[in-house]
């Protein structure tokens, strides 16, 4: 094989793993993760010893990427499962979700369920490891800040029986991914971080409800629970959603004006608001059904693969999802910035 083969064969491999992981959801737990690694690099506990501190900083990274892909591709191996267990053979095997594409490279044979049992077992035990090695250092609270979203991460698959996948998804990339990875990295724990965590929470929050409101019909169809389905309607949906966005921004407003961050921390806000207002009225014209022309812009962020997305004719739903997920990543690293300049 050439070097030439070898890359292109490289780079098959590592698109293949992208979709059968859904890595392209990645910027929701490694934004987070920005906020708690700037804010523990400036901890006086971080320089008592820097070699071990950065390595410990590059551990929890790859710690959090493993679990966060081993929790997608898990979700969609239960599935799969589900289906065969109801006699299905796997070439049967159909999802609703044609937008990402669910499990489709195990439908089609391309991974098959004993490579995708080492995928998890590689993904989940570099996660535990990880877990381990942290708790060598810092004890038990390691440990409960693991269990608890390992907990909940087994949970989500079943969450939408309990109307509870949006309260897992903003606790596990909000509160427990920051505080737990600021206290794997320092020892510690810090109040006003916990504050942000919870509008970081709220606002990766709105990735899913996003996602959960352009699939109302069929959610409601067929009795998946969501926030949305329990609020009754498409329009009070898109009401809590705005609400959603409102009280993180009332939580950054209220840490700068009790001078927990400086008045910095207020452009989280000034830049994402252009996202949020557009993430809004594009909602409302998807729920009213108009006709609308979607064009990315610089100031909504990346929007990658547009041309193929086009092609699939998904740009109504790529559009508002890359818009939701936009916000939250830029509202993250603008308060990782404020945490490193503090």
């Amino acid at each position: 094989m050439s070097l030439k083969e070898f890359y292109q064969n490289f780079q098959n491999k590592k698109v293949q793993f992208i979709e059968l992981t859904r890595g392209y959801t990645l910027l929701t737990s490694a934004a987070p993760w920005f906020i708690a690694a700037a804010a523990a690099s400036v901890s006086s506990h971080f320089y008592s010893d820097v070699k071990v501190k950065l390595f410990t900083t590059f551990l929890s990274f790859i710690a959090i990427i493993c679990i966060h892909l081993a929790v997608n591709l898990f979700d969609d191996y239960i599935d799969v499962n589900k289906k065969l267990k109801e006699g299905i053979p796997l070439d049967k095997v159909k999802f609703e979700d044609k937008v990402r594409n669910k499990a489709g490279l195990i439908i089609n044979g391309t991974y098959s369920l004993k490579t995708v049992r080492i995928i998890l077992g590689v993904l989940f035990g570099t996660g535990i490891l990880a877990g381990i090695y942290f708790t060598a250092l810092y004890g038990w609270i390691i440990p409960f800040y693991a269990i608890l979203a390992g907990v909940l991460s087994i949970l989500y698959p079943i969450s939408s029986k309990f109307y509870s996948s949006e309260i897992i998804t903003g606790l596990i990339f909000g509160p427990l991914l920051i505080m737990g990875t600021y206290t794997a990295l320092t020892g510690l724990y810090l109040n006003k971080l916990f504050i942000m965590s919870i509008a970081v929470g709220l606002i990766i929050v709105v990735l899913l409800h996003t996602h959960n409101i352009m699939d109302f019909d069929y959610d409601k169809q067929n009795g998946k629970n969501t926030l949305c389905t329990l609020i009754g309607s498409k329009k009070g949906a898109l009401a809590a959603l705005a609400v959603e966005i409102l009280t993180a921004y009332l939580i950054i407003i209220y840490l700068a004006f009790t001078k927990q961050f400086s008045y910095w921390i207020l452009a989280s806000i000034a830049l994402t608001l252009p996202l949020s207002i557009k993430l809004i009225v594009s909602l409302n014209d998807y729920n009213n059904i108009k006709d609308v022309n979607f064009t990315p812009k610089w100031y909504l962020g990346p929007m990658e693969n547009w041309s193929k997305i086009k092609g699939e004719h998904i740009e109504y739903f790529m559009y508002r999802f890359y818009i939701a997920r936009n916000l939250g990543f830029i509202f993250c690293i603008i308060l990782a910035l404020v945490c490193f300049l503090q």
